[in-house]
């Protein structure tokens, strides 16, 4: 198994070599990226848009693919708290570089990228029902893949996107809804370039 340490220098070095040949892929204006808010016309809740199929994103919705999702996360407090700990919290990690949407529970912060000087937009939307916390993070610079994943539990899918959103759930103390039963079932399965849509009705212990 290769050491952390290298799997991130490998990577970096990856991100270096190919910054001035690839395809620029900048992002739109923050809270336009993959944020759609409620309207009081319809009464549509808001909602995280998907991931598009040739950019570095994940996110948490049902219709991902499983190189482009990741599991939501849950609350431990009622939406209120958690919300207001999340806009305190994430103020004083991130230096104030957060932008919120108070009617909709809406978070959008920006993290360094994986491309030199590059910034990847983690946006977070607390949910009314069970304490469901959607999550989306997608690079501004879209960098190819990395052809393989060699570290135990990981899914070859946008991990750097990944890595940012655990590295946001553990300074905010909120789970993954999926850890356990992901950790008590699920096996290591790589997963190269995969874009199939995920199948309906298929569960993680008919693996």
């Amino acid at each position: 198994m290769i050491p952390d340490c290298l799997h991130c220098a490998a990577r970096t070095a990856l991100a270096a070599a190919t910054f001035a040949s690839i395809h620029f892929s900048f992002a739109p204006d923050a809270l336009a990226l993959g944020y759609t808010p409620s309207t009081t016309t319809n009464g549509d809740p808001p909602r995280l848009m998907r991931c598009e199929p040739n950019r570095n994103c994940v996110s948490s919705g049902y219709l991902e693919p499983p190189n482009r999702y990741l599991s939501p996360l849950q609350t431990l407090s009622d939406r209120d708290t958690a919300y207001r700990r999340a806009v305190r919290d994430l103020s004083s990690a991130l230096d104030g570089k957060v932008e919120t949407v108070a009617k909709d529970y809406y978070v959008h912060v920006e993290v360094p990228g994986t491309a030199p000087g590059s910034i990847d937009d983690v946006e977070i939307l607390f949910g009314g029902e069970g304490g469901t916390v959607n999550v989306r993070c997608e690079a501004r610079v879209t960098l190819p893949p990395p052809p393989f994943c060699v570290k135990k539990g990981c899914i070859n899918g946008n991990m750097d996107q990944r890595e940012r959103v655990e590295k946001i759930a553990r300074t905010l103390g909120l789970p993954s809804i999926d850890a356990g039963r992901m950790k008590d079932t699920a096996k290591w399965t790589p997963i190269f370039l995969n874009s199939d849509r995920v199948p309906t009705d298929l569960e993680y212990d008919d693996y």
